[in-house]
C-alpha cells in the first residue's frame, strides 16, 4: 500500500515539475527542449511503475523503492529474462549513455580549452576537431547532439525494460531468429552481391583530377586529406557542413597504422575460426572472438590461435590509443589550446589499460582480460561481476554508474538549454564565457527559478569534464580491486555494514 501512494504521489509530482518548466520556458520566452528532456525522464518512472505492472498484471512487477533494493532488483531483472546483457535495446541504452559520457567530455574539455586564452577563437577549436576526426559539429550543433542523445538514451532503455516479460522472455533465445534469416542463404548472398555490383557501376561519375588536392595552411594544414568536401545533412542536422582536412603526422600515422594491423589480426582470426567461410563470418560476426590464452599460460605467449593472436592484436591496440593520445596532445599545442581533451581522454585510458595490462599483469594471467569482440566484451563484463560476488555491491562501481548517468542528465540539461536560448545566442560560449548575453542570462534564470541555483558559461563545463573523467575513473579502481583486494563484493558489503544480511 505504501509503495502504491508513494508511487501515486511521486507520478503527480513529476509532472506536475515537468509542467513547472513549460511554465518557466514560457514565461523566459524560451523554446520547450528542457521540459521534453525532462518528460524523457519521466516516461522512464511511467514505463517502471505503471506501465510494465500493468501489462504484466501485478503491481509486484514495479520498481523496488530503496538503495540496495534498487541494486537486487536491477541485478535480478537481468537474469530472470537470462542476461539483459543481450537485450537489444539494453545494448543501444548502454551505449547511448556511454556516448553521452564521450560527447560530455569532448565539449567540455574543448570549452575549457579555451578558458584565459583571449586570443583563442571558434575556428581554433573547429579546426582542432576537423584536424583530428574530420568533422568539427559547431557549438550549436553539439548542443543539439546533446539533447537527442540525453532523450534517446531513456527511451531505448524503456524499450528494454517494458518489453522484458511482457513480448520476451528469454533474449537469450530471442536471437534464435538471426541464423533462421534467409539473407544467409548463399544463392541469396550471391545475388545481393551481383545486384550490389551493378547499382554501385550505374553511379560511376568521371574525377576531375585538378581539383583532387590542395594544400592547407596554418592549424588545418594537413598531411593525409587535402581536400574539403560538404555535405549537406550534416549542415541541416548541426549547421556545420564542412568535413576535412584531416591531419595525422607522426602520432596519427603510427596509431593508423598499428589500429589497422591489430584489426587485420583480429579478422583473420575470425576467419579462421568460421573455416575462412566469408557468409559465416558475417552471420557470426558479433559473437565471435579472439580469445585471450587460458589460465594455464599465465603471462607466457601462447599458440597463435590459441591466444597468440589476442596477445598480438592487443599489444597494438595498446600501442593505437597511447599513439592517439600524443596525436590530441600535440594537436592542441598546435592549435592554441589547452590539453584538456588530452587528459580526459587518458581517464578513459586509465580504465582501458586496467582491464587490458595491469590487472591481467597483478593477477598473473592474461585470461583475466576480455575477448576482442562483442559478445566476448559482453560475456566478460558479466563474468567479472558474478565471479567477484556482484559489482552491484562495488562502492567504486556504484559511484561510476552515478558519474555516468550523471554524465546523461548534465549533457542532456545543458543541451537542452542552450539550444532552448539558442534564438538568443546562448550557442556562442566561447563569447559568452567573455560577456554574458541575454541568452545565456535566461538560461542562468531558467535554473536559478527551477532548482534554486545555477552554474555559468564556465563551470558548467567544469561539471561535464569533472563527471565523465570520474566516470572511467572510478570504474578503473573498482575493477582494479576485484580479484586483488576483495574477492566477494557482497560480503564485503556486509560486513561493512553497507548491506544488511540474509536472514
Amino acid at each position: 500500500f505504501f509503495w502504491q501512494l508513494i508511487v501515486f504521489f511521486a507520478t503527480l509530482a513529476f509532472v506536475g515539475w515537468a509542467l513547472r518548466q513549460v511554465d518557466l520556458s514560457r514565461k523566459l520566452g524560451m523554446s520547450y527542449e528542457i521540459p521534453i528532456a525532462y518528460g524523457a525522464v519521466v516516461t522512464s518512472w511511467i514505463t517502471l511503475q505503471w506501465l510494465r505492472p500493468i501489462a504484466m498484471g501485478a503491481w509486484g512487477n514495479g520498481f523496488a523503492l530503496g538503495i540496495t533494493h534498487h541494486l537486487d532488483w536491477v541485478s535480478n531483472i537481468g537474469y530472470q529474462y537470462f542476461n539483459f546483457f543481450y537485450n537489444p535495446f539494453h545494448a543501444i541504452g548502454i551505449s547511448l549513455l556511454f556516448a553521452s559520457t564521450l560527447v560530455l567530455a569532448m565539449h567540455g574539455s574543448a570549452i575549457l580549452s579555451a578558458v584565459g586564452r583571449p586570443f583563442v577563437r571558434e575556428q581554433n577549436v573547429d579546426g582542432f576537431w576537423r584536424n583530428i576526426l574530420g568533422y568539427s559539429i559547431g557549438e550549436i550543433g553539439i548542443h543539439r547532439m546533446a539533447f537527442w542523445l540525453g532523450a534517446a538514451s531513456v527511451l531505448f532503455s524503456n524499450l528494454c525494460i517494458f518489453l522484458s516479460g511482457t513480448l520476451v522472455h528469454d533474449w537469450a533465445g530471442f536471437w534464435a531468429f538471426w541464423d533462421k534469416l534467409p539473407i544467409w542463404q548463399a544463392t541469396v548472398v550471391a545475388v545481393g552481391a551481383a545486384a550490389a555490383v551493378v547499382w554501385k557501376g550505374n553511379r560511376g561519375r568521371v574525377v576531375d583530377m585538378d581539383e583532387y588536392e590542395y594544400g592547407g595552411h596554418g592549424i588545418e594544414g594537413t598531411a593525409f586529406k587535402k581536400k574539403t568536401m560538404r555535405v549537406s545533412l550534416l549542415k541541416r542536422l548541426f549547421d556545420m557542413g564542412q568535413v576535412g582536412p584531416v591531419y595525422l603526422g607522426v602520432w596519427g600515422v603510427l596509431s593508423v597504422i598499428t589500429g589497422s594491423f591489430a584489426a587485420f589480426v583480429i579478422l583473420e582470426d575470425y576467419l579462421f575460426q568460421v573455416g575462412y567461410n566469408p557468409i559465416l563470418f558475417v552471420r557470426e560476426f558479433f559473437v565471435l572472438s579472439t580469445n585471450p590464452p587460458a589460465m594455464a599460460y599465465g603471462l607466457d605467449w601462447a599458440p597463435w590461435h590459441e591466444g597468440g593472436a589476442w596477445l598480438m592484436a592487443t599489444f597494438l591496440l595498446n600501442i593505437t590509443v597511447a599513439a592517439w593520445w600524443m596525436r590530441v596532445y600535440t594537436r592542441a599545442k598546435s592549435a592554441g589550446l589547452g590539453t584538456q581533451l588530452a587528459w580526459g581522454f587518458a581517464a578513459a585510458l586509465f580504465l582501458y589499460y586496467i582491464i587490458y595490462l595491469i590487472r591481467p599483469v597483478i593477477l598473473g594471467n592474461w585470461a583475466q582480460a576480455p575477448g576482442q569482440g562483442f559478445k566476448a566484451i559482453l560475456d566478460w563484463t558479466n563474468n567479472v561481476s558474478v565471479m567477484y560476488g556482484n559489482f552491484y555491491y562495488n562502492p567504486f562501481h556504484m559511484l561510476s554508474i552515478f558519474f555516468l548517468l550523471g554524465s546523461t542528465l548534465l549533457l542532456a540539461m545543458h543541451g537542452a538549454t542552450i539550444v532552448a536560448t539558442s534564438s538568443y545566442g546562448s550557442y556562442r560560449e566561447l563569447e559568452e564565457m567573455m560577456a554574458e548575453g541575454t541568452g545565456t542570462q535566461r538560461a542562468q534564470l531558467f535554473w536559478r527559478w527551477c532548482m534554486g541555483f545555477n552554474v555559468n558559461s564556465k563551470t558548467i563545463h567544469d561539471w561535464c569534464w569533472w563527471f565523465a573523467a570520474l566516470t572511467a575513473i572510478t570504474g578503473g579502481i573498482g575493477l582494479l580491486l576485484s580479484g586483488t583486494v576483495i574477492m566477494d563484493w557482497y560480503q564485503w558489503a556486509v560486513q561493512s555494514g553497507f548491506v544488511a544480511p540474509l536472514p
